[in-house]
């Protein structure tokens, strides 16, 4: 039997959500070892090889003219998240002939399990694979580093129309200089600009969590257009997201707006909060469903951090217990993941 995993296609000057290869790396923790790299957007219709077992978890679909997948792939899916750009592909007669086929479907996400079961598929809520990156990287060194990750703050535009505020973070950038130039929230910007970003980021969530913790952090972009230059392969892409799924391992602690930096931490067992958008549109919040309520949330207005989480400024040592939940079904999604490849 061989065994494929499924990345994402890309080209050149494309931004990479480094979060995709974090999935794949969950799925690959299950696998003897690995036969194929077979790429989500254009390999998966047309593959003809040896029969090959995959789990099939991750996000579908840019291109959903190349679906559903060739029968020499025998699939599990887990943690399927139907995205309304694959719609309405996804859900017409051959599709849901296909799924049939393969049922039951775990949904990483409430609503596409219910987009399935309304098509009359055995569909369940699965939750996200990256709950179960603590089965081969969870860490029993604790260090005291503090990972920020793309956290939502305010646009430009939001900023200039607020002309107070925008004075008000000049003169926060001036009194503030030394700090604010070890702070990379806008790590490819430069310049001026970059200095403003990152004095209104600091001077608002300073408001919440110790400004010294917020300075002395290491600051990632899991979703930008350098990491296709920088990491070329598929196996590069794979190696960079296991590299920052071990330092999430080791953190003191991590505060993000990307699932797949908050989802990898849960699993990791590395406090974490989450900092959802007020107001954000359905084509992002559709991907939430069951998953939110795993975090312990804050949320950004468009200008402001609001945190229901303590009544008192968070820093290392005072910083949110993580919830429980995730843990059940972590242990459902390996039990799965291991039933399927060892059969």
């Amino acid at each position: 039997m061989k065994y494929g995993l499924m990345v994402v296609s890309t080209g050149v000057d494309e931004k990479i959500n480094i979060g995709d290869y974090v999935q794949a790396l969950a799925a690959k923790q299950f696998l003897p070892y690995t036969d194929a790299f077979l790429e989500r957007e254009t390999d998966l219709k047309k593959y003809d090889g040896e029969e090959i077992k995959m789990i099939m978890n991750g996000w579908y679909m840019n291109h959903p003219e190349n679906w559903p997948p060739s029968e020499k792939i025998n699939p599990l899916f887990v943690a399927l998240h139907i995205n309304r750009c694959g719609l309405p592909k996804f859900l017409d007669d051959e599709s849901i002939s296909y799924f049939k086929k393969h049922e039951p479907v775990g949904c990483r996400d409430t609503k596409s399990a219910s987009l399935l079961r309304d098509k009359g598929v055995d569909a369940y809520f699965s939750g996200c694979m990256t709950l179960t990156l603590g089965q081969k990287y969870k860490s029993q060194k604790r260090g005291d580093k503090v990972y920020v990750v793309e956290p939502y703050c305010a646009t430009a535009g939001l900023i200039a129309n607020h002309k107070s505020l925008s004075l008000k973070t000049f003169m926060y950038l001036a009194l503030h200089w030394s700090s604010i130039r070890n702070i990379t929230y806008k790590k490819h910007e430069k310049g001026l600009k970059a200095l403003f970003y990152n004095a209104f980021f600091l001077m608002q969530y300073s408001k919440v969590f110790d400004r010294e913790m917020l300075v002395d952090a290491e600051y990632i972009n899991q979703y930008n257009y350098g990491i296709q230059k920088e990491y070329p392969s598929q196996q590069d892409k794979l190696d960079y997201a296991e590299s920052l799924v071990r330092k999430y391992s080791e953190a003191a602690c991590v505060i993000t707006s990307r699932i797949h930096c908050a989802l990898p931490c849960l699993g990791l067992e590395t406090p974490v909060v989450f900092v959802e958008l007020k107001g954000d549109s359905d084509y992002s919040t559709d991907r939430f469903g069951g998953l939110i309520n795993l975090f312990n949330v804050m949320t950004w207005d468009g200008l402001n951090l609001h945190n229901p989480l303590t009544s008192f400024k968070i820093n290392r040592a005072r910083f949110p217990k993580n919830k429980e939940d995730w843990r059940l079904i972590a242990d459902k999604l390996i039990n799965t993941c291991e039933k399927f490849i060892n059969q």
